[in-house]
């Protein structure tokens, strides 16, 4: 089964708000000194990947994290999205993670959130897909054989979102059986600046080949993330 899409998954670089355990939300905050190193690291680590497509959060920092990888593809258009956007945590955006109450009635629900990253995934992702399955198809009618094609190259998209949003979009997926993980790999803590990738081949289905990957960063992460309700 031929891969008709590469999607690179790339959480934001940190924020004072991250390593001080103030619960962000959809607030609008910056990238540090530490988060925007992250991101040249995550840009290095991406250099030689054939981006046809780019998409990030329209929050700051997402979208600066996105633009520092975006500067090493030319031509390459960056399109920003509210839908990408983290989980609205309501009253408690801007308080300390420990000082956490009850959920607050403006909390964004679960079910919601999950849907938006799902509708998201569909409209942008599963689209591209789509597109170059139906090319590859093309290329095996004009050469007549049945086989993979030497001269296709798969889409390569490039995602840069938050923690939240990230690990809820890969769970569902897999839930759903859209995709499947790889041997070996599990979901866990997706560390700012970490690479996720996930494979589609031409039925539609995924793997996830690797999830919150941070061998390109130097720097010490940021363990925990206040914008994920536990």
């Amino acid at each position: 089964m031929a891969v008709v899409a590469k999607v690179y998954i790339v959480r934001h670089g940190e924020t004072d708000h991250n390593g001080q355990g103030i619960i962000q939300g959809q607030l609008d905050t910056p990238l540090n000194a530490a988060g925007v190193h992250q991101a040249e690291l995550a840009a290095d680590a991406l250099e030689n990947v054939p981006f046809g497509a780019a998409y990030s959060s329209d929050l700051q920092r997402a979208r600066k994290t996105a633009e520092v990888i975006v500067e090493k593809h030319p031509g390459l258009k960056l399109e920003t999205t509210e839908t990408l956007r983290e989980r609205y945590m309501g009253d408690w955006q801007g308080g300390s993670v420990h000082d956490r109450g009850p959920p607050p009635p403006n909390l964004e629900p679960v079910a919601d959130f999950t849907a938006r990253s799902a509708w998201w995934w569909g409209a942008a992702v599963a689209r591209h897909a789509q597109r170059k399955a139906a090319e590859l198809n093309a290329l095996r009618t004009v050469s007549g054989r049945d086989q993979d094609v030497d001269a296709f190259e798969p889409a390569h998209i490039l995602v840069v979102s938050h923690g939240g949003l990230i690990g809820t979009l890969v769970t569902n997926l897999i839930g759903s059986r859209k995709v499947r993980a790889a041997e070996g790999v599990a979901i866990g803590r997706c560390f700012n600046a970490s690479i996720s990738v996930i494979e589609i081949e031409e039925d539609g289905k995924g793997v996830l080949i690797s999830y919150a990957d941070t061998t390109h960063l130097d720097d010490d992460l940021v363990q925990d993330n206040a914008d994920i309700q536990r």
